[in-house]
């Protein structure tokens, strides 16, 4: 018989992203997705989100790849401290307040 994995854990990986709740990844990644679709000038899809932030705020460096942003936005990873950071700046949303709504949603 095959024994279930919990629904709740707390780890953290090499990067310190922390991961907890599928409920609340999800909730976190909808956070993001929202203040992404806020930001009416921009492309739409993921990539030119990311290339228009890397030429504006980034000096044209990688600093999020399309495949992180995905996981983030549909719930299977949180930020760490450092993508946070950098998704503050990207969206255009004071740093403090982000992460005070990513506390509040965990």
């Amino acid at each position: 018989k095959r024994i279930k994995e919990p629904r709740f854990f707390l780890c953290y990986n090499k990067n310190m992203t922390l991961r907890k709740n599928e409920t609340q990844h999800r909730e976190i990644g909808n956070l993001i997705r929202k203040h992404r679709a806020s930001l009416t000038d921009l492309p739409k899809s993921r990539q030119g989100f990311i290339d228009d932030r890397s030429q504006k705020f980034f000096d044209c460096n990688d600093w999020i790849s399309e495949k992180t942003l995905c996981n983030y936005e549909n719930g299977k990873n949180i930020p760490s401290l450092e993508n946070i950071r950098n998704l503050s700046i990207a969206l255009e949303i004071d740093e403090l307040e982000f992460i005070k709504e990513i506390l509040d949603l965990l």
